[in-house]
């Protein structure tokens, strides 16, 4: 193996040293963490960390997005059997505003402040796509979350409150005719 070979080996390629990266905006991925939960921030900003060539901080990203997604399954689905501890009643907003601050401070910025030292250009990739799947994803958790809901309801495990408004009306007795 010869130098020129080691040295491709373990830099970059020749072609690689003058690229533009196509990355997401980073200060934007962190913003719209505000709305999407930290799993888009970080997924995107993985997908940043993947363009730049840094493995190790785009798996550390990707990990957020697996634990963030699997609080939050967790946290629907414990939520019906908790909701009326006042430890349930505020769990998802501490949750919330716990990984997005977490997120944030710990990768969120780092790669804001690496963009701005060390990328001085690179070609911004359209948001709309990230964003229009960010908000499917909600649509879809509030799916799964009613749909769990309706379910515990239906099947008796997490009953109707004795005041609800559905349970107030008088349903007429089966058998008895209106035609006497």
């Amino acid at each position: 193996m010869t130098k020129t070979d080691k040295k491709q080996k373990n830099g970059p390629a020749a072609n690689e040293v003058n690229r533009v990266p196509a990355l997401f905006s980073p200060l934007m991925s962190v913003l719209f963490t505000l709305l999407f939960t930290p799993m888009f921030g970080a997924f995107l900003q993985g997908l940043n960390w993947r363009e730049l060539g840094d493995d190790e901080l785009a798996a550390r990203n990707m990990g957020w997005v697996k634990w963030t997604f699997i609080t939050f399954a967790v946290y629907t689905f414990s939520e019906p059997f908790i909701r009326d501890t006042f430890f349930g009643r505020y769990l998802m907003i501490a949750l919330f505003i716990g990984f997005w601050v977490s997120w944030t401070f710990s990768l969120g910025i780092k790669q804001i402040q690496y963009v701005r030292d060390n990328v001085p250009v690179y070609t911004k990739k359209f948001m709309g796509r990230a964003i229009m799947i960010g908000a499917f994803g909600w649509v879809a958790y509030t799916a799964v979350a009613l749909t769990l809901v309706l379910m515990l309801h239906v099947t008796g495990i997490d009953p109707l409150p004795a005041d609800a408004p559905i349970l107030q009306q008088e349903v007429p007795a089966q058998g008895q005719s209106s035609n006497k």
